[in-house]
């Protein structure tokens, strides 16, 4: 009996992995079952930096996705001309929302 319960809940939790979590996601980087909140520095110079901008995209179970986190929108922005530094974030709950943000650093 106890051997069925557990068996029943793994097979759901696989279910509900497949359903859900693999709707909404940002596409790389470690994943959570429940939550995933990372930042993954993808590109430093060391230099100073005078200004910082951040844009996101977005993704709702996987159905609906909006944003734009381009360099060139980000750029155009905050009128930074020579990047120092990008950063993505990635956050995603339980697979029905999901987002992605591109922060970098530089200056004019």
């Amino acid at each position: 009996m106890v051997q069925k319960k557990i068996l029943l809940s793994f097979l759901l939790l696989v279910f509900f992995h497949l359903v859900f979590v693999s709707c909404a996601s940002p596409g790389f980087g470690p994943k959570g079952f429940i939550f995933t909140k990372t930042k993954i520095g993808v590109y430093g110079t060391g230099e100073p930096s005078k200004r910082r901008v951040t844009s996101c995209v977005h993704s709702i179970l996987g159905l609906f996705s909006f944003g734009n986190a381009s360099f060139e929108f980000l750029k155009s922005r905050s009128k930074i001309q020579t990047v120092t530094e990008t950063n993505w974030t990635t956050l995603v709950v339980l697979g029905v929302y999901a987002n992605l943000c591109v922060e970098i650093s530089g200056n004019e």
